[in-house]
């Protein structure tokens, strides 16, 4: 009973986790758009990917499944980069 308590807590927790790096990631993404810093501009975008990336590893370890973009467009497809 008491490690299924845990168990829930710790799902909980990660969704938490998850829901904050996704607003963290849109922010980032946001901001890339709006810097006109080309430099700057770049780093705030990569920032994006490294939260969206936590946020999938979160949504991995919370449901215990990998999260799959529909249509193509995921980071890696629009950036024409390999898997």
């Amino acid at each position: 009973m008491e490690n299924q308590e845990i168990a829930e807590r710790e799902s909980k927790l990660l969704l938490a986790l998850c829901d904050r790096e996704d607003i963290l990631e849109k922010k980032a993404k946001i901001y890339s758009r709006l810097l006109t810093d080309p430099a700057l501009a770049k780093t705030m975008e990569e920032c994006s990917f490294r939260h969206e990336k936590r946020k999938e590893d979160l949504l991995a370890l919370s449901c215990g499944k990998t999260v799959k973009k529909k249509n193509g467009q995921g980071r890696c497809e629009m950036n024409e980069e390999g898997e």
